[in-house]
């Protein structure tokens, strides 16, 4: 014998439900525009953050992929046209980009700015690449695939509340540089696990070289490992 089920007890237990789901809805979106109105730039960064999002890997600088360094997803700085980057980097897996022009220079961001590349407005030359690996990069394994750096520059703010310290390393043999991320206090300790920030190749231009800067505060020669202090 089976038991019946009153169609009118289904329905109200059915509305039950759908009206719950509304609520939630209802009270989502609530929650979405208050928190709009009240930080709209923080909203905005975390739908472009997921969006725009790419994945560049290590940029190619370990694994040599699609090219190797000193080129990045086939641009290279002081060879590529700027009407090639956009085609290359399409055929490379890279999209989502914007391009921004200034009197001296046009930049093409991909990614919110994860990969850059920057030409020159007159010779429409790229004259820089800058990129954020998705892939974290120790700094051990770039002095083992690149050599010690050449020098190394170190920012020191010392008037902030509290200092921070900024260190890059400079390759001159493929203009490269590679940033370290900042570290709040008044030294560095930079380890063969300390993981980069970010990577920028110049052309001949842009870049200067351990014979074109003066030694000092700001500019000092590489000493291993270790601890850097202003």
């Amino acid at each position: 014998m089976t038991e019946s089920r009153n169609p009118g007890e289904f329905t109200k237990r059915r509305r039950t439900i759908l009206g719950g789901l509304l609520l939630a809805l209802v009270l989502t979106i609530g929650l979405f525009l208050v928190y709009f109105f009240k930080s709209p730039t923080t909203v905005l960064r975390f739908y472009f953050s997921i969006t725009q999002r790419i994945d560049i890997g290590d940029g190619g600088l370990l694994s040599h992929l699609p090219c190797a360094s000193p080129c990045a997803f086939g641009i290279q700085a002081g060879e590529t046209r700027l009407e090639q980057v956009l085609p290359i980097l399409k055929e490379n897996g890279i999209s989502k980009c914007q391009t921004e022009t200034s009197v001296s220079w046009i930049l093409v961001s991909c990614g919110m700015s994860r990969f850059n590349v920057q030409a020159d407005s007159q010779t429409k030359i790229v004259n820089g690449i800058w990129f954020h690996p998705n892939t974290p990069v120790p700094l051990g394994e770039i002095i083992a695939e690149y050599g010690d750096p050449d020098f190394i520059s170190l920012a020191f703010e010392k008037y902030l509340e509290h200092p921070t310290i900024q260190l890059n390393l400079y390759w001159d043999s493929i203009r490269m540089l590679v940033s370290l991320p900042k570290t709040v206090g008044k030294i560095y300790r930079v380890n063969k696990d300390t993981k980069i920030e970010g990577v920028d190749f110049s052309d001949e231009n842009l870049y200067q070289s351990s014979s074109q800067v003066d030694f000092g505060s700001f500019y000092r020669m590489w000493n291993g490992f270790g601890v850097y202090q202003p």
